[in-house]
């Protein structure tokens, strides 16, 4: 069913009900839609196949039409809702008017006779007068938002006539018309219709400007030209017909009308108003300048007639463009998407969700395009959308999409139980079909079969039998299909009982007939899976080598490679056994350091780079051997016996960055990557082409493995929460997550994977002697977009009147000291649709909560920004701080720059020119404009905010400075160096004040008291820590230290010192020098306070929440993690986890009322700004995340102490 065949009764996209077709004039065809999951009708406009012939034509229409999408919402202009393409045509979607457009109402004198019209009295002038002001206004918006219709005329003037609202339409489509192409030349009323558009305009409605332009003439259209036509449109109306045949006639045809030599077909020429007359003629001007230009102006002129004609005021005030709410501003990225200007559709997503942090079709579209991006993974998507859910609540009634992402990502079973009784919008009924093609797979499964840790993995073409070999000794043939053992590979079954030598690699072909296995420092064993009886049997052991085998390599064709860990290689004929050829790996380049003088010695040293990766083609041919310790990848011809490609270390020694090569089976592609930045390649072994690069955004550690066609890679991670990834090589995104815990608790601990070339079956080898078995989908499926619901332009000016007013009325309220009536106003605001959760009602809820309020329960939580910066820009492990107001973010950088940051937006501020160490410490002073860094380099240095400069160095005594400390004020510094001195500097006046002797060590903590009247220390050298009244530079107390870290925090007031050592948190009355109690802790010396230090929060089995006053605990949160903060007011605590999820927590009663969004890398900080309303934490990527909190406060307590105090 093509474009232009649609017919009444069709179905397009399963989805719009076609109702009607009608001729849409110069542009083609307009069908009445019934959108069938909205319950609206809509009008679908599709231009004639003449100006979407090419594919230059389509995209310039779709360029200009998509001006229209623009201009947003108002009650004069019809609503376009996107431009998407339908079988490669471009169509335009907008609302649906019922009445049709004033040239018809014209036409058939419905004008003239409607209710309130005689046709004689006051009735028509005031109809034709309101018609002409609002149609005014509809015009004026367009001119507001830089739009010149250029086509302005009755036929494009559509009228409800319920209402009587006129909706000017087709904006940008004569400019469409005209990029794709149209003839701009005017044609007699023999040939054509007076009202037919050639070259974007209607010759009858033109101006004398469009008329020269036709005429070949290079002229700039502005505002003027549209007055122009209006005014004829307004004529048409008074004259019953199409006034003349050339818009550029209009004087002489006005004119005429006035001495009444004029009359048309239709009821015939009707009394015009004389100040209407006078108002006209000022639009039939020739000269552009002098028109009026400002249609808004004009409208207000014909208002005031329209009171002396009608006796009585215009009614109506002039509308205001209804600002796009979340569900507009969505559907209009989604068309900006499908023109391929995906930099202004993720603008318009980021005000969407700015305006609406979860609205669920913004969430969705955003998520999924970055997803597609490479920029997000499939974890990170499903965790916006079920934070999303569980913010909405009750209601959420899109569980649809997060069922479409499980079916790209491929876990079926997830995607049919939220698809079950989804709407059936074409999305939906797309993802169903896919699912019904596809095959159940079997569940994941893991089968131990080796009594140690499985060393080497290999599977065939189509994933029908897998090969494993193990510290244990054993070599074990498997069917991945049934999760069993098939059977073992044993030289000499009557040695079953002697310790066999751990295996160190295997291969099989393709074909998976084939086997090689490799044991330690012994001989290479070729078996044939497809024996006599279709038993294993060993054909031959291939020897002559002395270092042990570390990769091997197998084909159809009879051909094998070994390579072994001095970076010696063998190809085989292993139909024969012959050796076909004898190579080496280039040996890896180093240099050595002199001890003595800690410089890098000139002479160049070799050793054997072990070959950890090898691959044969197909052919036997060509052999790629890779040695990813030292980055170096080499492509081998095997019958020259010589190198054809190499990627090695340079001579002056640079790297290639490379640290994990992954070869496709048939090794035709390999798969190259390096820490970020280094970018994710696919190279072509043959002809050392790359065939697709894309950022490396997650790093691959642990073992990965290539698919047949280089198309896709999996990988498994090591650590305490590993799990399998399928990525997608062209893109660089994570398609699929899953976890490597089959049973939800244990941590196997992955070390080898294993892809077969079809890409449906992955098998993983772990530690504890177990293969994990996982069949995937083929990827390819991509789910389809969501299209939000467009609100009714009238009815959202009135929600957006209305909230506007409560809003206004709570300001107002607030300034008067009525807290309680403005909450309740501010409450009623957010219930107002589309207005929920508005950045203004945020801002002035959080004020008026913060100044007012007692914090009470979260009502939702959603990220701000992800801020990955560029290349260095970040040191592995973050450090930042952010200011006490929550505006500014400082970095210390990989490449030893500092930089400052706008807190709320992400945008980099300044960045100092003066360069440092990484730093380690990042310290900003509440006062005083000032930033304190301490880094790696030993060096210490103080940074001018305001002047955007360093200002100045610290020095310990004699020694590199290990640690720095800065007061409240930012007054005084800190600085414990390596010798174990301390240094109290002044930072305004920028000198050293006194130096104290402390500890026999590097001073491994330091910390001033808020006032700056009291310094404590620690070493873990000497094991001891101090406390010292900097006015004197005398200790005060002594207290013990721990081997490790140690953390030194001070209460607000100065009157308590906190020592944990990660052993114990003991508790010191400054005042007395008396130690108040001691608290246990274990593991990690963490401790945060909140702001009054009425709380804090530290770790033993989990993290422990207590009263700083009596020691007692109140509630332990059962995670173990050592990242952990407590909200300013003492209420919440944040946690980031092992598992890469951050929480917030209930301190009270150590409940968990929300849980974040994983992160696609292991979490290094995360904690709470001064004022509460955010959360920042930070990866090891590196990357700095910024999240929003929105709380409910409780203003009557204030209100109630208020009273009491009055």
């Amino acid at each position: 069913m093509t474009v232009e065949s649609w017919k009444r009764g069709d179905v397009v996209l399963g989805l719009y009900e076609v109702l009607d077709v009608l001729d849409g004039g110069g542009m083609g065809l307009v069908h009445r839609v019934r959108h069938r999951e909205w319950n609206t009708d809509l009008a679908i406009k599709v231009p004639r196949s003449e100006l979407a012939a090419t594919a230059a034509q389509r995209a310039r229409f779709e360029d200009e039409a998509g001006t229209w999408v623009g201009l947003g919402l108002h009650p004069n202009v019809v609503n376009c809702l996107y431009v998407r393409r339908v079988e490669d045509h471009p169509c335009v979607f907008a609302e649906w008017v019922d009445g049709g457009s004033l040239a018809e109402l014209v036409r058939s004198g419905r004008l003239y006779h409607a209710d309130g019209c005689d046709g004689a009295g006051t009735g028509f002038p005031v109809r034709a007068l309101d018609l002409a002001v609002q149609t005014a206004w509809g015009i004026h918006h367009a001119h507001e938002q830089g739009v010149i219709h250029q086509d302005v005329k009755p036929a494009n003037v559509m009228v409800d006539t319920d209402t009587w609202t006129a909706k000017v339409t087709d904006f940008g489509l004569a400019g469409a018309r005209a990029a794709a192409g149209e003839a701009a030349y005017a044609v007699g009323p023999t040939e054509v219709s007076l009202a037919a558009s050639y070259g974007g305009m209607t010759p009858a409605y033109c101006s004398p400007e469009q008329a020269e332009a036709a005429a070949g003439a290079r002229v700039t259209l502005t505002r003027a030209t549209d007055v122009w036509s209006w005014a004829l449109s307004v004529l048409e109306m008074f004259v019953g017909d199409v006034p003349c045949e050339r818009g550029q006639s209009a004087p002489e045809v006005f004119a005429a009308f006035l001495e009444g030599l004029r009359a048309g077909p239709g009821p015939g020429p009707q009394a015009m108003p004389s100040a209407l007359v006078d108002l006209l003629w000022r639009c039939f001007e020739v000269d552009p300048a002098v028109r009026p230009h400002r249609l808004d102006e004009v409208a207000a002129q014909l208002a005031d007639i329209y009171a002396d004609v009608a006796g009585e005021p215009y009614p109506n005030a002039a509308p205001q463009a209804a600002a796009l709410l979340a569900d507009g501003l969505s559907n209009q990225a989604l068309s900006l998407l499908d023109l391929d200007r995906s930099d202004e559709a993720e603008a318009l997503w980021r005000r969407a969700s700015n305006v609406d942090p979860h609205h669920p079709s913004t969430v969705y579209n955003w998520a999924v395009y970055r997803w597609r991006e490479g920029r997000l993974s499939d974890e990170q998507v499903l965790a916006k959308l079920r934070t999303a859910r569980g913010i909405e609540g009750s209601r959420w009634q899109s569980d649809h999409l997060l069922g479409l992402v499980h079916v790209e990502r491929g876990d079926d079973d997830t995607a049919r139980e939220l698809l079950e009784g989804a709407p059936a919008v074409p999305e939906v009924e797309a993802a169903r079909c896919e699912l019904a093609g596809r095959r159940r797979l079997p569940e994941p499964a893991r089968v131990v079969g080796h009594q140690d840790s499985v060393t080497a993995l290999a599977v065939d073409a189509t994933g029908g039998t897998a090969v494993s070999g193990g510290a244990d000794g054993r070599a074990l043939v498997w069917d991945p299909g049934q999760n069993r053992i098939r059977y073992e590979l044993t030289q000499d079954a009557g040695a079953e009982d002697a310790e066999a030598a751990p295996v160190t690699a295997v291969a099989v072909s393709a074909d998976g007939r084939t086997v090689l296995v490799a044991r330690e420092a012994g001989p290479v064993e070729v078996w044939d899976l497809a024996g006599p009886g279709l038993q294993p049997r060993l054909v031959r052991v291939l020897t002559g080598h002395t270092a042990s085998v570390t990769a091997v390599a197998a084909t159809d064709s009879g051909h094998a490679v070994a390579a072994r860990a001095d970076g010696s290689f063998d190809v085989w004929d292993t139909r024969t056994g012959r050796v076909r050829a004898r190579l080496t790996h280039p040996p890896e380049s180093f240099q050595r350091l002199d001890p003595a003088t800690d410089r890098i010695l000139p002479e160049i040293h070799y050793r054997p780079s072990a070959v950890d990766v090898v691959g044969i083609t197909g052919d036997g041919g060509v052999v790629v051997t890779a040695a990813p310790r030292d980055g170096s990848v080499v492509v081998w011809d095997v019958a020259e016996g010589r190198s054809l490609h190499r990627l090695v270390k340079s001579e002056d020694f640079h790297g290639t960055g490379i640290h994990t090569v992954a070869l496709s089976p048939g090794s035709e592609q390999a798969l190259l990557a390096g820490e970020p930045p280094v970018h994710l390649s696919v190279w072509q072994t043959r002809t050392d082409q790359i065939l697709s690069t894309v950022p490396n955004r997650s790093r691959f550690r642990g073992a990965v493995a290539l698919s047949g066609n280089a198309a896709f890679a999996v990988s498994v991670e090591d650590g305490s929460h590993p799990a399998l990834r399928v990525w997608e090589t062209g893109s660089g995104r994570c398609l699929r997550t899953a976890d490597t815990r089959l049973d939800g608790l244990i941590a196997y601990q992955p070390r080898h994977v294993t892809l077969s070339a079809d890409g449906r079956v992955v098998v993983i080898g772990d530690v504890y002697g177990g293969l994990h078995f996982y069949p995937l989908h083929p990827p390819g499926f991509r789910a389809g977009w969501s299209y939000a619901r467009p609100r009714n332009a009238r009815a959202q000016d009135d929600s957006e009147k209305r909230f506007l007013q409560l809003v206004g009325i709570a300001a107002e309220l607030s300034t008067k000291g009525d807290v309680v009536g403005a909450a309740a106003r501010l409450r009623a605001a957010r219930a107002v649709s589309g207005f929920e959760r508005h950045p203004g009602l945020r801002a002035l809820w959080d004020r008026l909560g913060n100044s007012s309020g007692l914090r009470t329960d979260l009502l939702g939580a959603w990220d701000r920004y992800e801020l990955r910066g560029g290349t260095w820009t970040f040191t592995q492990n973050p450090t930042l701080a952010a200011s006490s107001d929550g505006e500014l973010l400082v970095t210390g950088g990989a490449d030893c720059l500092v930089r400052v940051w706008e807190l709320q937006t992400g945008q980099q501020l300044h960045t100092f020119p003066e360069q440092a160490g990484q730093a380690h410490t990042v310290l900003l002073c509440e006062e005083g404009g000032l930033a304190v860094t301490a880094d790696w380099s030993e060096t210490a240095h103080v940074w001018d905010l305001t002047t955007g400069k360093r200002a100045f160095e610290l020095f310990g005594d004699h020694g590199r400075v290990r640690s720095v400390s800065v007061d409240r004020a930012g007054q005084h510094a800190l600085v414990g160096d390596a010798d174990g001195a301390l240094c109290l500097w002044n930072l305004r006046t920028r000198r050293r004040i006194r130096t104290m002797l402390a500890h026999e060590g590097p001073v491994t903590a330091v910390r001033l008291s808020p006032d700056g009247k009291y310094a404590a220390s620690a070493c873990s050298h000497d094991r001891t820590g101090r406390l010292w009244q900097t006015a004197t530079g005398s200790p005060l107390l002594d207290f013990s230290s721990a081997l490790g870290d140690t953390v030194l925090r001070f209460t607000p007031d100065g009157t308590r010192l906190f020592v944990n050592t990660g052993q114990g948190v003991s508790v010191w009355d400054i005042r007395t020098r008396r130690k108040l109690y001691e608290r246990e802790s274990a593991y990690h010396a963490t401790l945060v306070l909140s702001a009054d230090g009425g709380r804090a929060a530290t770790h033993t089995l989990g993290v422990q929440v207590w009263d700083t006053t009596t020691g007692t605990t109140l509630a332990e949160l059962p995670e173990r993690t050592n990242m952990f903060d407590i909200s300013p007011d003492g209420r919440y605590v944040v946690t980031g986890g092992y598992d890469r999820k951050i929480r917030l927590w209930e301190a009270a009663t150590g409940r968990c009322v929300h849980t974040l969004e994983a992160n696609p890398e292991s979490l290094a900080q995360v904690f709470f700004t001064a004022d509460g309303r955010n959360v920042v934490s930070a990866d090891l990527r590196p990357a700095i995340h910024l999240w929003e909190l929105e709380w409910d406060y409780d203003f009557t307590a204030g209100a109630a102490a208020e009273a009491e105090g009055r």
